[in-house]
């Protein structure tokens, strides 16, 4: 090590490392893994825990070697805003259904950033609102309600 880290890209991995290895770790210790041929339902878990885990692990090995950047500010308006549209999406999912709580949740998560206007955080909502229930309800034939109970839906 030369003396210059680079800490964004060192706390980066770090963080890769550790989410990778939560959920590697929880797939092979509480689920039936299977093989290639015959998935378990910890089998795509672990996979991906363990990419999530190589690819911390190559970032942060890169940051040892990388020219020393400083930490810098943070974002606290972004943090507040991306875990707000996250714990909205997971707590009104089943009540209002995907549509409505992907577009609320995107919208508010737009609001993370200052250079996203109105106007284009709709436009995103509405896209990937349509992205999601084609793929997961019509494509992937999910049982989600695309509009729940709370607004009258199934």
């Amino acid at each position: 090590m030369t003396g210059r880290v680079n800490l964004q890209d060192l706390a980066a991995g770090g963080v890769f490392v550790a989410i990778g290895l939560f959920f590697a770790l929880g797939a092979w210790f509480d689920l039936r893994i299977g093989s290639a041929l015959s998935m378990g339902p910890g089998y795509f878990p672990l996979l991906l825990g363990g990419v999530l885990t190589a690819l911390g692990g190559a970032i942060a090995l890169k940051a040892l070697i990388a020219t020393r950047v400083p930490f810098g500010a943070t974002s606290w308006r972004g943090l507040t805003m991306t875990i707000v549209a996250i714990v909205f999406f997971a707590a009104t999912v089943r009540g209002l259904g995907l549509a409505p709580s992907l577009f609320i949740a995107t919208m508010t998560a737009a609001g993370a950033s200052g250079q996203v206007n109105l106007r284009l955080a709709a436009l995103l909502g509405a896209a990937l609102t349509f992205l999601c229930v084609a793929i997961f309800i019509w494509g992937l034939g999910l049982r989600y309600a695309t509009i729940g109970p709370w607004l009258g839906g199934q």
